[in-house]
């Protein structure tokens, strides 16, 4: 993307990825497989991007439930498998099988779907409802409904997850008791009915921020792996933000040069009131967001010129802060900011992202 004829960017370190993987690794203390999550356009950091990234360190599979996010990361070139989070009818089965998509199954009407349109064997993940009560075949039904998937025409269960998210520490004995109790499903169903479970996961970032004691063989990291936080609370490991900068250059400065334009507004997810930018290092109020533009307060400043830049985060401007200024996490905050060009650093393959 030319800056000079689109002047406002992200920029994602690749490097901060690496890093925080090795840590969620570390915290796993044992070897697993890894399904890295890259959902919301692997959080707003540039899902294509972010997943070769991860699939050249190696993990076992991406997951999404977006189908354009899935398919733009198939188009980057990405080989490894992409699990789908339930989103499909079963009818949209058939644009899953065609791009070497994983289905999720959460009911027998796509279970049979997959199975009428297969045509040869296809590995699927059942998603089971350990608590959250969102979707998923109930905890008490999941060993009765794997063994019929099983029997099914080309269905293999390839792996079977639930997902025990909380961003309340309280909420940790909750999610404890929960996958004790899926993990006793996975054991019964490879014990005493035979049925390997190559991907068993129930441990995402909260599990795994709050070291929950977890047996299974597969972790799916997401908010950690790109430096966010999903607790109300610091936690006592470190993981490095991705996102170490949202910038733009000032494409209009008054005639007093007392207020300046950049090419930033509701567009892009920017939709603040009582908020900072930094320009030459000085703290400049937000004085209104259009749907394209933002106009910034520049009468701190002895000079300002047209092509000056503006950050918006980084230099001492946190995603928290910013995030505070949105009403949102910094989790929120990271995802509503989009249509905004990406650069990254830290690696060296080719291609251009955008959010």
């Amino acid at each position: 993307m030319d800056r000079l004829a689109r002047p406002v960017w992200c920029e994602v370190a690749l490097d901060a990825i690496t890093q925080n993987l090795a840590t969620i690794r570390d915290l796993a203390g044992r070897p697993v497989k890894v399904i890295a999550t890259v959902k919301a356009n692997a959080y707003g950091h540039g899902a294509p991007r972010a997943g070769l990234h991860l699939q050249s360190l190696g993990v076992n599979a991406l997951a999404t439930a977006n189908l354009d996010d899935a398919l733009e990361i198939r188009r980057a070139g990405v080989t490894i498998p992409i699990v789908m989070f339930a989103s499909s009818l079963p009818a949209g089965v058939n644009t899953l099988l065609e791009h070497q998509l994983t289905p999720t199954v959460a009911d027998l009407p796509m279970a049979e779907a997959i199975s009428r349109a297969a045509g040869r064997p296809v590995n699927v993940h059942v998603k089971v409802d350990a608590g959250l009560g969102r979707l998923g075949v109930k905890l008490d039904e999941a060993r009765a409904f794997v063994n019929q998937l099983v029997r099914m025409p080309d269905i293999k269960v390839e792996g079977l997850y639930t997902h025990l998210p909380f961003s309340d520490p309280r909420k940790a004995p909750w999610a404890k008791s929960r996958l004790a109790a899926f993990t006793a499903v996975v054991e019964t169903l490879e014990r005493e009915d035979g049925i390997r479970i190559d991907y068993a996961q129930a441990a995402a970032s909260s599990i795994l921020a709050m070291r929950l004691p977890d047996f299974l063989n597969t972790i799916s990291p997401g908010h950690l792996l790109f430096g966010l936080n999903p607790l109300l609370q610091d936690s006592n490991v470190s993981f490095t933000p991705a996102l170490t900068a949202i910038k733009a250059r000032l494409i209009h400065v008054s005639s007093h040069d007392e207020t300046g334009v950049i090419l930033l507004g509701t567009d892009n997810g920017y939709r603040v009131s009582d908020a900072w930018v930094l320009c030459h290092g000085t703290r400049c109020k937000v004085l209104s967001v259009s749907a394209e533009y933002s106009v910034i307060d520049l009468s701190q400043l002895c000079r300002a010129e047209v092509g000056d830049e503006v950050t918006v985060v980084g230099d001492g401007l946190s995603l928290e802060e910013v995030a505070a200024y949105l009403g949102l996490t910094p989790m929120g905050a990271a995802i509503s900011f989009r249509r905004i060009p990406i650069t990254y650093s830290g690696c060296t393959l080719e291609g251009i992202a955008q959010k």
